[in-house]
């Protein structure tokens, strides 16, 4: 059962909901039934992680029944069904825990239902001073505001005087503004997909201009700063320049915290995609940029995802940080943000990313130190440390090395199957200029000043017209 959705699932919980997953499997409300519990408690004990002969049917299941019994195959498969669909409604219980608002929602609903008015406008109050504390403005917040109102209207409906009020347009103004951000939304999402995507679509999001014009021209749009965030947005995706990136980036600067964690991250991300966008062609002044949105996101809390910052994260703000110059601030980022890697990826990410810092500090020995602790469990890393150690061969001089690194790397491109045509290219293409590079450095005492300075424009030229190609940038600067 180790490859189970059980066990996958049980793998992505943390210590603390492991420990409230048990204490709902034994709670008479939502399981009576004692095999599942017994599972349950097996599996924690021996912890999901554990080797597969621990957790192998019949061991679990003589576990559960002792050795007396025999075997059961479907009996054991329900129970591992059964376990899995109470763990399933453990997760749906847990979203409605934690969301308070969704909880004084139900609980108007109910009171209402129930005729108990005096109760469900005690239960009303409550839902509005959460609402009012609530940071966010965007669609979830909406729907509840939406949801407020309605059940305002209902209990105002059962006075026996009762006045003409605000409810109804309320209620409508909140389901438009809800509306109107969800497909603006989608239509950033749609657009931006679109642009990265290989094979380009035809499809086109539907009342585009119309929508665009009537969040503009509509009071209650132009006065709800979420929706001018994503106008914003919308013009960058539309049309890629630097004047609609610097009008997103100050309308997250001003309104970044009316938006919940996940749609901050899609917008920072928006932003970091046109920064990557300028690198690729060539405006290293955009690594800044980049970095300025990373330090954001970091400070925001909005990278690590349940407790993890991605190594390619990891990675990414690294060569941001270091391609700004900012070489003390990456160095403390390293540190301070190491234990925040998977345990399986953290020392190779360390590592690596460690030795990108010497080599730009022009600490190249202490960069062939960092890359001694770097294990070749990834392709990316093997290439990306190769790529490293290139580098330092050259600006060490060191060219019996750089010649012999030269042909193995071009030997591991060839034979890899898992990189991409593009990629292949794109290394092949770094590693053959490299080579001419290494002989017209190592030539210079053995041609007149002329004809070297004229290879010397011939490399540039290849150099610039050659695509795709990697370190382009670091090429450049070798002649």
């Amino acid at each position: 059962m180790y490859h189970t959705k059980l066990l996958e699932t049980v793998r992505s919980l943390d210590a603390r909901e492991r420990a409230r997953w048990r204490e709902y499997v034994h709670a008479g409300l939502f399981n009576r039934h004692e095999g599942l519990r017994r599972l349950c408690d097996y599996i924690l004990e021996v912890s999901p992680d554990s080797e597969q002969e621990a957790l192998q049917k019949k061991r679990v299941f003589e576990h559960l029944f002792g050795p007396k019994v025999g075997y059961n195959e479907l009996k054991m498969n329900n129970l591992i069904s059964d376990l899995y669909f109470l763990l399933l409604d453990f997760l749906a219980f847990r979203r409605f825990e934690t969301d308070r608002l969704v909880r004084l929602g139900h609980t108007a609903d109910e009171l209402l239902a129930r005729n108990l008015d005096k109760q469900a406008a005690g239960a009303l109050e409550r839902y509005r001073k959460e609402l009012e504390q609530r940071p966010d403005r965007t669609t979830d917040w909406l729907r509840h505001e939406r949801r407020w109102w309605e059940a305002s209207e209902v209990l105002h409906s059962r006075q026996a005087r009762r006045s003409a009020g605000e409810h109804l347009r309320r209620q409508a103004d909140a389901l438009d503004l809800a509306f109107t951000l969800d497909k603006l939304r989608m239509m950033v999402a749609m657009l931006s997909r679109n642009a990265l995507a290989v094979v380009q679509a035809d499809d086109r999001p539907r009342w585009l201009n119309e929508l665009r014009q009537w969040c503009r021209e509509d009071d209650l749009f132009r006065q709800h700063p979420p929706v001018q965030v994503y106008l914003a947005a919308l013009d960058l995706v539309e049309q890629p320049e630097n004047r609609h990136f610097e009008a997103l980036r100050k309308a997250l600067d001003q309104h970044d915290l009316l938006f919940p964690p996940d749609e901050q991250t899609a917008l920072y991300q928006l932003a970091l995609n046109y920064c990557i966008r300028r690198i690729n062609d060539g405006f290293s002044e955009a690594y800044t940029d980049a970095l300025t949105l990373y330090r954001t996101m970091l400070d925001r809390g909005l990278l690590p995802r349940q407790g993890h910052l991605s190594q390619w994260t990891y990675k990414n703000i690294t060569v941001a940080g270091l391609r700004s110059g900012a070489f003390a601030w990456t160095e403390d980022f390293l540190y301070r943000y190491r234990d925040t890697l998977h345990p399986s990826e953290r020392e190779n990410a360390f590592a690596y990313n460690l030795a990108e810092l010497h080599f730009e500090k022009q600490d190249f020995a202490g960069a062939l130190r960092a890359l001694q602790n770097v294990e070749f469990t990834d392709f990316t890393y093997q290439l990306g440390a190769k790529t490293l150690q290139l580098k330092c061969f050259y600006a060490l001089g060191e060219w019996e090395a750089l010649t012999a690194l030269l042909d193995s790397t071009r030997q591991l491109l060839r034979r890899n199957r898992s990189l991409s045509a593009f990629g292949k290219t794109t290394n092949l293409n770094f590693l053959r200029l490299l080579r001419q590079i290494k002989y017209w450095k190592q030539n210079q005492s053995f041609h007149p000043s002329r004809r070297w300075q004229m290879k010397r424009q011939h490399l540039q030229d290849e150099i610039e017209r050659t695509k795709p190609l990697t370190q382009k940038d670091w090429l450049l600067k070798c002649i």
